[in-house]
């Protein structure tokens, strides 16, 4: 199944690209992704929980940078298990960032998507309805978080997608050991 599509983001492109090369961004803009991790500067490796059709999705993924033509260009291979479910997915992924005004970049994007197991079987019209439910939610969280600054875990648009997604962070204490409690009643100090 091949997808693409292009969107515009308020950032020039030197941003936008580090953005995608950033995980903290991109752990943040696909919709699902719990968790990633950049192995190295060509490795990443993550998870990704997703729903199509009532049909939980939860596959542990590889990323694989294969071409990169710095502020241009990346190409990446992606690949996806879910056990579970005894579904896999493949996928061919090719991004182009170029300017479109003085703060402004074009994004585009074509994805070459083959689904293997029980989410494949599902149908490509299910799939790629809700592939252009999550294109949305990524382009709205991605470009709020390249208009806020730089990449890193101190961009604040990071902290502002996931609060509307979840709610507030809260900061809460951490929970005291049931061990700590026993000796500050043990001897009379207060946790």
């Amino acid at each position: 199944m091949k997808l693409g599509s292009s969107f515009l983001v308020p950032a020039g492109h030197d941003r936008v690209f580090a953005h995608f090369l950033d995980p903290d961004s991109m752990r943040v803009s696909v919709p699902g992704c719990t968790e990633l991790d950049r192995a190295d500067p060509t490795h990443y490796r993550g998870r990704l929980v997703n729903e199509i059709a009532h049909v939980r999705f939860s596959a542990g993924f590889s990323a694989e940078i294969t071409e990169l033509d710095e502020p241009k260009l990346v190409r990446a291979l992606l690949k996806g298990e879910d056990h579970k479910l005894g579904s896999s997915i493949k996928i061919d992924a090719r991004l182009a960032v170029r300017p479109d005004g003085a703060d402004s970049s074009k994004v585009d994007y074509s994805l070459d998507v083959a689904i293997w197991g029980r989410i494949g079987r599902l149908g490509e019209s299910l799939v790629r309805r809700r592939s252009q439910e999550v294109e949305k939610e990524f382009v709205a969280a991605f470009s709020e978080i390249c208009a806020a600054g730089p990449p890193g875990p101190a961009n604040p648009g990071l902290r502002s997608v996931v609060e509307r997604r979840n709610g507030p962070v809260e900061k809460t204490e951490p929970p005291v050991s049931w061990w700590r409690r026993l000796l500050a009643r043990l001897f009379g100090k207060q946790s």
